[in-house]
């Protein structure tokens, strides 16, 4: 059978209400005596006040022993912490940066499958004004009785560019752009993105995500220094001068102290 450890706040309940019986105690003595109760012993007093000094140090210890099981309980619930914190150390970032190359991928091939379209249907309207085909008016089909049911389409609606009719159908020239921009747009309205102008592709996109799987490097610094007002850590290979420590608001402090920050 096994039995439940206390909690912190239980043993210092318990404690209290020991010290609070053993104090009213004293202080019901100690009254009798006062309305000249010649029964209640000079033994009994000392005792209940021996008894309150007793409690009272139990009360301490209870108290360190609940600051001790609370500093248990904390520590274990950083060690689960760092355990899942561990879990999402490695492969994210590879992931991620998969991912996201599928992602401009895609949207590689949608641009290069736009152009190849648009390529073939400028041809198609350049043969059209060759043949001296003229624009469709009307909404109605190409007749194909002088032009072979092709018409040259005008126009063209948001993203699209005019190209020939034939039929009932429009051939237009799309703009990838616009909708690249559409879907981009879609996600800022699901607020699955953030258009930020400011930032570029950089030198290494893919690889600048996966390195978030990295560890920091191995640091060969020597000296360790504080900032006093914001408690910011400098690691440096070469000491600052006693200028830079000045005017920096540093104190110098050990590695250990620096690695216990």
């Amino acid at each position: 059978m096994t039995t439940t450890e206390p909690s912190p706040r239980a043993i210092i309940a318990e404690a209290e209400q020991e010290e609070r019986e053993a104090a009213a105690l004293v202080a019901t003595l100690e009254e009798k005596v006062r309305d000249g109760d010649e029964a209640v012993t000079f033994e009994e007093v000392e005792k209940a006040r021996g008894l309150l000094s007793f409690v009272r140090l139990r009360q301490e210890a209870a108290r360190r022993k609940a600051a001790k099981a609370q500093e248990a309980a904390r520590l274990a619930a950083c060690e689960a912490l760092y355990e899942d914190v561990s879990a999402h150390v490695k492969g994210d970032g590879q992931r991620f940066s998969e991912q996201l190359r599928t992602a401009v991928e895609a949207l590689r091939a949608f641009h290069n499958a736009v152009e190849e379209r648009n390529e073939k249907i400028r041809g198609y309207r350049q043969r059209a004004e060759a043949l001296g085909i003229p624009v469709h008016k009307h909404t109605g089909p190409a007749s194909t009785a002088a032009h072979g049911g092709v018409r040259l389409a005008t126009g063209g609606g948001p993203g699209l560019a005019g190209g020939v009719v034939v039929g009932r159908s429009r051939v237009d020239m799309v703009d990838a752009d616009t909708f690249a921009n559409r879907a981009l747009d879609l996600l800022v309205r699901e607020g699955k993105l953030k258009l930020l102008s400011f930032v570029d592709a950089g030198a290494d996109l893919f690889g600048d995500l996966a390195a978030i799987d990295a560890e920091a490097p191995e640091s060969s610094a020597k000296y360790f220094y504080r900032n006093r007002e914001t408690g910011g850590i400098f690691r440096k290979d070469e000491p600052f001068t006693d200028e830079q420590i000045k005017s920096g608001n540093l104190t110098a402090i050990t590695k250990a102290e620096a690695d216990a920050e």
